[in-house]
């Protein structure tokens, strides 16, 4: 991305119960967001006959397209827990692999180490509602034009110079928003 780095605000919780993913994220210049999603969204399909090794554990392919993206998960039914990376869950065994079919985004477990130690929040509470679709299509903006963005609500004070090009090639995890 000619050396174009973006810092995430990215965090993303499970609620078993209530089957809900909820996502928190930044959605422009200093705006914060959250949102739910129900885990039924991600419809996997599983093929049996694909396998490979993850960790020393054999896994299962599975396919599914999700929010604009075509992903490959390989899952493990050695280790009985329907998770796995970001908002992927919902397979009959841990999710230890996953990438979408053009390459930019993958997901690979490096180890795993059994804990009893809590897992606390690491978000704040200046999270703002909002749809999932509105979020994206706001740190997109904000992505393509942040130096004009600062610029404008500085009153000129801070100049970054001109914005960066439009990524046309690269995108965020989900490209439905569109």
């Amino acid at each position: 991305m000619d050396g174009v780095v973006y810092h995430s605000q990215l965090y993303v919780t499970k609620d078993y119960a209530k089957s809900v993913s909820t996502t928190y994220d930044q959605a422009g210049l200093g705006e914060l967001g959250y949102y739910d999603e129900p885990f039924s969204e991600i419809d996997w399909h599983i093929v049996e006959d694909s396998t490979k090794t993850v960790l020393g554990y054999e896994c299962v392919m599975a396919t599914a397209d999700y929010h604009g993206r075509k992903w490959t998960a390989w899952f493990s039914p050695e280790i009985p827990v329907q998770d796995g990376p970001w908002k992927f869950c919902g397979l009959p065994g841990l999710i230890l692999e996953a990438a979408e079919e053009n390459g930019h985004h993958r997901f690979t477990a490096d180890g795993i180490e059994q804990s009893s130690q809590s897992i606390y929040p690491i978000y704040n509470k200046d999270y703002e509602k909002m749809g999932r679709l509105d979020m994206l299509r706001n740190l997109r903006n904000f992505r393509d034009n942040n130096n004009s963005i600062i610029k404008a609500s500085t009153g000129g004070m801070l100049d970054f110079g001109p914005d960066a090009p439009v990524q046309t090639e690269y995108d965020f995890l989900e490209t439905d928003y569109r």
